[in-house]
């Protein structure tokens, strides 16, 4: 009789299969995270398309919007796309190419990084950029079009912007000489990209959050005891401010790809994890934000109603920015209601009264426009 009898493996080699093992665990949790993500963002994804369509793509907002939503669903399926696929020929390079020693198995590991890293960088940076110019323009509108509220968040988006073309080109660059600069100015454009990003969105979340106290504390003085259809616009900007000092915080913790922690350590796993998330959250915020907009919740959409015997036109009020503080009563479907007016009136110490019928047109400046964002 014979028997089979196989070599065992050397020190070295297990140790280089559990260290291959390691790797793969971290890959793949990471997707798994990512697909977590993507998933919900999907969801996102849809309502928007939806949201959309049910408002109509034939204005200039719209298409706008269109291709926003679009640009950054399409860079974030692409990112995971890339993930996936570099964790599973990373799997095949490991641990299928028997005909490799190996010790070598891990350069063709390096070589499918080095082929993609550009690549994801360049989506990743720009997803941030286009990402962030949506935050701005929220806050542009919730602050009536007035340039000085964006000034400081638009300057540290310029700033982010330049840095994240130098973060490309330094990736993408495969030359055999490198360039001038790449050795000190590589990773700290990159730290560069993601520090004055979120500068940008603490920013911009602040500016939110001081509308929504100010909104607040005026609603509490008036004293308004009327009902909304929908959702309140105390609720959306509250809404608005707990996510993007929710996606600040995701924002904030991306710090910890930047820095170095020991192999297989937990640190390592948590940031392969949190890298991985980040690729996924830069595109739901914004696009999380598009879909309140779009579901006629936004800003300053408030319908406070009162129905006058059993008719079905429900009567809305809007603030007049005149110095009597009185309103006029609209049968629209929306209206909006500026708090600036709202406040006029206040310190002109008079109350807001309702009118049977609509003001003259001489009562009427310009300010009684409708804001629709």
């Amino acid at each position: 009789m014979s028997s089979n009898s196989s070599t065992p493996l050397s020190e070295a080699d297990a140790l280089l299969l559990k260290s291959y093992a390691t790797l793969t665990i971290q890959e793949v949790l990471g997707i798994l995270f990512e697909g977590v993500f993507f998933g919900a963002y999907c969801i996102f994804f849809a309502l928007a398309v939806y949201s959309i369509r049910q408002r109509g793509i034939k204005s200039r907002k719209a298409i706008v919007m269109s291709v926003v939503v679009g640009y950054l669903f399409a860079t974030s399926v692409t990112a995971w796309a890339l993930d996936c696929y570099i964790a599973f020929k990373n799997i095949h390079n490991l641990f299928m190419t028997t005909n490799i020693p190996l010790l070598d198995r891990a350069d063709l590991a390096d070589d499918t990084f080095d082929k993609f890293v550009g690549v994801q960088e360049m989506l990743f940076v720009f997803n941030a950029i286009v990402a962030d110019a949506v935050v701005i323009w929220r806050t542009w509108a919730i602050y009536e079009g007035r340039i000085r509220a964006i000034l400081a968040p638009c300057l540290l988006l310029l700033t982010a912007f330049v840095f994240a073309l130098m973060d490309v080109t330094f990736s993408l660059y495969q030359g055999s000489t490198p360039l001038p600069g790449e050795a000190t100015m590589y990773t700290k454009s990159q730290i560069l990209v993601w520090a004055f990003s979120l500068a940008t969105n603490v920013l911009c979340t602040l500016l939110i959050g001081f509308k929504a106290w100010r909104h607040r504390k005026i609603m509490k003085d008036l004293n308004l005891g009327v009902k909304y259809h929908g959702m309140s616009t105390e609720n959306i900007l509250s809404l608005l401010v707990e996510s993007g000092f929710i996606y600040s915080f995701l924002w904030a913790a991306q710090i910890v790809g930047y820095l170095d922690f020991p192999l297989n350590s937990p640190w390592d796993f948590i940031s392969e994890v949190v890298v991985r998330i980040g690729r996924q959250t830069t595109g739901m915020y914004p696009t999380l934000i598009i879909v309140l907009v779009n579901f006629k919740r936004t800003i300053w959409e408030d319908s406070p109603v009162t129905t006058l015997g059993h008719g079905s036109n429900s009567l809305k009020w809007v603030v007049s920015s005149s110095r009597s503080g009185a309103t006029r009563t609209e049968t629209r479907s929306e209206v909006g209601i500026r708090l600036d007016t709202v406040s006029e009136g206040m310190r002109a110490d008079s109350g807001i009264h309702r009118r049977d019928k609509p003001p003259s047109d001489d009562e009427l400046t310009s300010q009684d426009r409708l804001v629709v964002l």
